[in-house]
């Protein structure tokens, strides 16, 4: 893992000054969305940095981590039950240390995403050497919304736990695997199908007789603990919700209920598209389809284990809207994987590259005053 901390880090630390710079530059030199930020909104931080990543469900977060999920936050609508409880309570540790919730989440977050850097160079270099590797990651570090994975979100602790899941799977350590996926399960609704592609690295061990494991032991230490997670997390959330599924009640109110994939694009065509918005997004649209478009490539040219995680990754957020589909494939590593060997060619890897860390920059100032990015 040495080397591969070595790989990733000078681009982490040059993409993230940058970001972090562009994020003060715009909350101290642009006008704020004034009707936007009127929704829940944390007190003002300290210094100009934290108060640029202070939106939207970073708040929640903060608010979760300083308050827990039972005491009350006032006339403020409540919508603490959806979120997951992994990520506010790692920042809930940090924050007696650092002091300021927000700050502990930017903390956790950003280690989070450098060792998943690191896991995932591990992971690429394993089956397409270094090169390939170093591309997947800087796809990482210029995505769009890939600001979302340095911000107080969880998105960075999701992609660790399931990585070092798919990793610990690849090297036939289902136990260790099947702990990993659980901590996925508690750390976003959709990090239960963390399961999914150990299970199937798990098979394909079985059926090539490349696991010591008797067949009954591996399925059971990897799928144990994640039961075990999502029962607890039922019974924490009848603690904290009175209800054990508020999680789903929640979501459908925010997301819509629970439809085909294809019921955001019709949507979408009924009541009007937008180049993007909170939802009906031309932008959103294309990313979906996109997305959907490369998951065929990805059984063929990646992994048949990640190609069912990214097919599942995509089609379970379709299956309520559009809304926020930008920041919700960042999990999928597998299609990132997949651009990084189209981008076999340095004059082909600098046309999309620079667009995309272009965006991310535009993206990171809309956010930092106030502006619906996902």
């Amino acid at each position: 893992m040495r080397s591969a901390f070595r790989a990733v880090l000078p681009g982490f630390v040059a993409t993230r000054i940058a970001l972090f710079a562009i994020a003060a530059f715009a909350g101290l030199r642009l006008p704020i969305d004034a009707k936007e930020a009127l929704g829940f909104h944390l007190s003002p931080q300290p210094h100009a940095i934290l108060e640029a990543w202070a939106r939207y469900d970073a708040c929640w977060f903060a608010t979760i981590a300083e308050r827990g999920y039972r005491q009350s936050i006032g006339p403020t609508s409540d919508m603490r039950a959806a979120f997951f409880p992994l990520f506010p309570a790692l920042m809930a540790t940090l924050t007696p240390i650092v002091g300021i919730p927000l700050l502990s989440g930017l903390i956790v977050s950003n280690t989070c995403l450098l060792i998943f850097l690191a896991l995932l160079w591990t992971i690429v270099r394993r089956d397409w050497g270094p090169e390939v590797a170093r591309r997947t990651t800087w796809i990482y570090l210029l995505f769009p919304s890939g600001f979302f994975l340095s911000g107080a979100y969880s998105e960075s602790i999701l992609l660790v736990t399931t990585t070092a899941a798919v990793l610990m799977a690849r090297r036939r350590h289902w136990l260790l695997a099947g702990i990993l996926a659980g901590l996925a399960t508690l750390a976003r609704p959709i990090g239960v199908i963390a399961v999914v592609p150990i299970l199937a690295e798990c098979a394909a061990a079985i059926r090539s007789g490349t696991t010591a494991d008797r067949p009954s032991r591996a399925v059971v230490s990897i799928v144990a603990p994640v039961i075990i997670a999502g029962v607890g997390y039922l019974s924490f959330a009848w603690w904290a919700f009175g209800d054990p599924l508020a999680n789903l009640s929640m979501e459908a109110a925010v997301r819509g209920d629970f439809a085909g994939p294809w019921h955001p694009f019709l949507e979408m065509w009924r009541t009007g598209p937008r180049l993007h918005a909170f939802n009906n997004s031309l932008f959103d649209a294309a990313l979906a389809l996109s997305a959907l478009a490369a998951i065929p490539a990805i059984f063929r040219r990646v992994r048949v284990s990640y190609g069912w995680y990214a097919l599942l990754i995509i089609v379970i957020p379709l299956s309520g809207s559009l809304m926020s589909f930008n920041r919700l494939l960042l999990p999928s590593f597998p299609h990132a994987i997949l651009l990084a060997h189209a981008l076999n060619r340095p004059a082909i890897a600098a046309a999309v590259l620079i667009p995309f860390g272009l965006l991310e920059a535009t993206l990171m100032m809309a956010f930092a005053t106030w502006h619906w990015v996902a």
